[in-house]
């Protein structure tokens, strides 16, 4: 008896620890977020305002934010950081090194978690609009197609000539653990500032 008491003692603590760290997770990403979306919002209003005019302040710039994602239609709005490393993906949505960085020609790759930023992607179909803003630029881009491909396919990351946006997540959506495949959307500039 006394043994089964402690291994309730010990799965209770474990749940909590477990519990504890989603909510630390949930918690740090959204205050990055709100706390970068807020600098870069700054950063976009410095480099739209006229030549002499005050400058904004820069104290909670991340030099790795690039910009901002949003796909309005399915509700995903979100700040872009350089890296797809585990820290940047608890955070932000993030930059595929070795791909065109976002407002540069070529295929601009962004990766993103199924179960926080892109969990909305389940519902993206051809034809949604994706905007993708840099400090004094915002693209649009049309979703063409979407795809599965296993974990290792590295394809869908090679350069182009034309501009494109690939998004990557994990596939299954629902899965649990490290998920075998990956989601991609596949989308082309239709609108870029003069």
């Amino acid at each position: 008896m006394r043994g089964l008491r402690r291994a309730e003692i010990a799965l209770w603590v474990t749940g909590a620890l477990l519990l504890g760290g989603a909510l630390v997770t949930i918690v740090e990403s959204r205050v990055y977020q709100a706390r970068q979306g807020r600098a870069f919002s700054d950063r976009e209003r410095m480099a739209s305002a006229p030549p002499g005019s005050a400058p904004a302040s820069a104290r909670d710039v991340d030099p790795l934010v690039l910009g901002r994602i949003e796909i309005p239609r399915v509700g995903v709005s979100a700040i872009v950081r350089e890296g797809d490393d585990a820290r940047t993906l608890s955070i932000a949505v993030g930059h595929i090194p070795g791909t065109a960085r976002p407002g540069e020609p070529g295929n601009v790759a962004l990766a993103g978690h199924r179960d926080s930023f892109f969990r909305a992607l389940r519902n993206i179909r051809a034809g949604d609009v994706i905007r993708l803003r840099v400090p004094g630029r915002g693209d649009e881009y049309r979703v063409d197609s979407t795809e599965v491909v296993g974990a290792g396919e590295t394809r869908v990351l090679a350069s182009t000539r034309e501009a494109v946006l690939t998004l990557v997540t994990c596939y299954p959506f629902g899965w649990i653990g490290h998920a075998p495949r990956r989601f991609i959307v596949h989308a082309r500039l239709f609108r870029a500032p003069p």
